[in-house]
Protein backbone atom coordinates (compact mmCIF):
# COMPACT_ATOMS: atom_id res chain seq x y z
CA UNK A 1 0.00 0.00 0.00
CA UNK A 2 1.26 3.47 -0.86
CA UNK A 3 -0.17 6.25 1.31
CA UNK A 4 -3.92 5.74 1.37
CA UNK A 5 -3.92 3.83 -1.96
CA UNK A 6 -4.38 0.12 -1.17
CA UNK A 7 -4.19 -0.72 -4.90
CA UNK A 8 -0.68 0.73 -5.34
CA UNK A 9 2.41 -1.06 -4.09
CA UNK A 10 5.96 0.22 -4.11
CA UNK A 11 8.15 -2.27 -5.96
CA UNK A 12 11.93 -2.64 -5.66
CA UNK A 13 13.91 0.31 -7.03
CA UNK A 14 11.06 2.74 -6.26
CA UNK A 15 8.77 1.67 -9.13
CA UNK A 16 5.03 1.57 -8.52
CA UNK A 17 2.84 -1.38 -9.41
CA UNK A 18 -0.93 -1.52 -9.41
CA UNK A 19 -3.21 -4.48 -9.09
CA UNK A 20 -6.42 -4.60 -11.14
CA UNK A 21 -9.42 -3.45 -9.17
CA UNK A 22 -12.93 -4.70 -9.86
CA UNK A 23 -15.60 -1.99 -9.59
CA UNK A 24 -19.33 -1.88 -10.14
CA UNK A 25 -20.75 1.39 -11.48
CA UNK A 26 -23.96 2.57 -13.11
CA UNK A 27 -23.42 4.36 -16.43
CA UNK A 28 -25.70 6.47 -18.60
CA UNK A 29 -27.19 5.25 -21.89
CA UNK A 30 -24.81 7.65 -23.70
CA UNK A 31 -21.83 5.93 -22.09
CA UNK A 32 -23.20 2.52 -23.06
CA UNK A 33 -23.51 3.72 -26.67
CA UNK A 34 -19.93 5.04 -26.62
CA UNK A 35 -18.67 1.68 -25.36
CA UNK A 36 -20.75 -0.26 -27.89
CA UNK A 37 -19.48 1.98 -30.70
CA UNK A 38 -15.85 1.29 -29.79
CA UNK A 39 -16.52 -2.44 -29.40
CA UNK A 40 -18.09 -2.62 -32.86
CA UNK A 41 -15.48 -0.44 -34.62
CA UNK A 42 -12.39 -1.91 -33.00
CA UNK A 43 -13.52 -5.47 -32.28
CA UNK A 44 -12.45 -5.29 -28.64
CA UNK A 45 -13.97 -6.56 -25.42
CA UNK A 46 -16.09 -4.43 -23.12
CA UNK A 47 -13.21 -4.32 -20.64
CA UNK A 48 -10.75 -3.13 -23.29
CA UNK A 49 -13.20 -0.53 -24.62
CA UNK A 50 -13.65 0.85 -21.10
CA UNK A 51 -9.87 0.91 -20.51
CA UNK A 52 -9.33 2.83 -23.74
CA UNK A 53 -12.04 5.41 -23.16
CA UNK A 54 -10.97 6.03 -19.57
CA UNK A 55 -7.38 6.33 -20.79
CA UNK A 56 -8.38 8.88 -23.45
CA UNK A 57 -10.33 10.86 -20.87
CA UNK A 58 -7.43 10.79 -18.43
CA UNK A 59 -5.04 12.00 -21.14
CA UNK A 60 -7.31 14.92 -22.06
CA UNK A 61 -8.04 15.80 -18.42
CA UNK A 62 -4.36 15.92 -17.48
CA UNK A 63 -3.43 17.97 -20.55
CA UNK A 64 -6.14 20.58 -20.04
CA UNK A 65 -6.66 20.74 -16.29
CA UNK A 66 -3.23 19.92 -14.91
CA UNK A 67 -0.88 21.30 -17.58
CA UNK A 68 -3.06 24.11 -18.97
CA UNK A 69 -2.73 22.83 -22.55
CA UNK A 70 -5.25 23.16 -25.38
CA UNK A 71 -6.81 20.35 -27.38
CA UNK A 72 -7.04 21.08 -31.11
CA UNK A 73 -8.86 18.93 -33.66
CA UNK A 74 -7.73 19.15 -37.26
CA UNK A 75 -9.81 17.74 -40.10
CA UNK A 76 -10.94 18.42 -43.65
CA UNK A 77 -12.94 21.44 -42.50
CA UNK A 78 -10.05 23.05 -40.62
CA UNK A 79 -8.82 23.22 -37.05
CA UNK A 80 -10.92 23.90 -34.00
CA UNK A 81 -10.20 24.09 -30.30
CA UNK A 82 -11.94 21.80 -27.85
CA UNK A 83 -12.93 23.66 -24.70
CA UNK A 84 -13.58 21.62 -21.58
CA UNK A 85 -15.60 23.21 -18.81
Amino acid sequence: MLGNRPDVEEAPHGRLTTEPKRINVAISPEMVRALEHLIEREGVTLTEALRRLVGYGDFVYRAVRERGEQILLTGPEGTREVVLL
